[in-house]
């Protein structure tokens, strides 16, 4: 039988008593805590009505890592049941789309968090991937987001080097730059 990994993603404080019960009786005492039970619809239900505050994914009997791998938002929503079935009808699985490492695009001189995450968002993880992008692209990007001061007219090039390890390269470019402009 398969069974649930259910990871502790998000605190219960603001939410409901019953809520808050539902994660403790599935086994979650602290934020980040991980449990593995056996894949029942009790269970299935349970998970359902805190799926905003949890992760869930199948693992096979045998092979139950100790450590749980970080779900996507996909992955989450495979508890919410189908138009006319519930949620214990069909068994759920759940394979997540493999993205590369995310690298820390705030690295890049004009990437502050906020741009970092509408990246992600738009599927740039990697300095690789910022690299091959192009400008016109990044352009559309920050403006969909409502962002129009910033320039990514740099990004690319600065990107390349530190996807090439070139970091005295990458440094000096940086030392050029003001908001990642050049000056």
């Amino acid at each position: 039988m398969a069974k649930l990994r259910i990871t502790y993603t998000k605190s219960a404080i603001g939410y409901s008593v019953d809520q808050k019960a539902t994660v403790a009786s599935l086994g979650l005492r602290k934020l980040h805590s991980t449990v593995i039970h056996e894949d029942t619809p009790a269970v299935r239900g349970m998970a359902f009505k805190v799926r905003h505050l949890v992760t869930v994914t199948e693992v096979a009997d045998e092979a139950a890592p100790a450590k749980a791998p970080k779900a996507t938002p996909a992955a989450r929503a495979t508890l919410v049941p189908e138009q006319g079935t519930t949620a214990a009808a069909e068994p759920v699985a759940v394979r997540a789309k493999k993205t590369p490492k995310p690298e820390d695009l705030e690295a890049i001189e004009g990437i502050g968090p906020k741009i970092a995450g509408i990246l992600r968002e738009a599927g740039i993880h990697t300095f690789a991937q910022l690299a091959a992008t192009e400008v016109s692209t990044l352009s559309e990007i920050l403006q969909k987001a409502n962002l129009r001061l910033a320039d990514p007219t740099t990004w690319p090039e600065q990107a390349q080097l530190a996807a090439d390890g070139k970091w005295d390269e990458f440094k000096t470019l940086q030392d050029n730059l003001n908001a990642g402009r050049r000056s």
